[in-house]
């Protein structure tokens, strides 16, 4: 919502599927960048997969402050997408890291002898999944925002024109 409306909601709203359009300069040139929230309720896991064949870019969101939101990268997310879009580019994305510095809620999880997903940790998991690239943003605070759908944007025209080479190299048959 940052980035499409350029400011943060007063109140959460969750969302089953919301799609978001923008506009974007890439290189001088204008580029349409449609972006896809899906819901992570197992109530949609049926759904969900519906949306995934026309993904030029996958981000895989997980809260810093969420060790378990950070566990289902891989536990959960990654084995989906991997499944249904093996061929798309994978972009791991540590969101709210202003709250990182949040005391109340960096002792709650020591409580529990936890802490918050340090920058490096996340950058393991992204390599894990194969990702392209791992970046981190704090919406609240429009930090990093543009960059992640920046990245996202060059990593999705990059795929494009790949897998349209791909086509047209298998559509011609030279005999020599």
């Amino acid at each position: 919502m940052v980035f499409a409306d350029g400011a943060f909601p007063e109140s959460y709203t969750p969302t089953v599927f919301e799609r978001l359009t923008v506009n974007l300069q890439m290189k001088g040139k204008p580029v349409n960048l449609q972006i896809w929230d899906t819901a992570g309720q197992v109530d949609y896991d049926r759904l969900r997969p519906l949306f995934y064949p026309d993904a030029s870019v996958l981000l895989l969101c997980f809260d810093v402050t969420s060790p378990h939101s950070f566990d289902n990268v891989f536990n959960r997310w990654y084995p989906e997408v991997n499944h249904f879009c093996k061929e798309v580019p994978i972009i791991v994305v540590g969101c709210k890291t202003d709250l990182r510095k949040d005391r109340s809620l960096v002792k709650k999880l020591r409580k529990n002898r936890l802490e918050p997903v340090t920058y490096h940790r996340g950058q393991e998991m992204a390599r894990s999944v194969g990702a392209v690239a791992y970046l981190e943003c704090s919406a609240l605070l429009h930090e990093n925002v543009h960059a992640v759908f920046q990245e996202a944007a060059e990593v999705a025209l990059s795929s494009r024109s790949r897998n349209l080479w791909r086509r047209i190299t298998r559509s011609f048959c030279v005999v020599t």
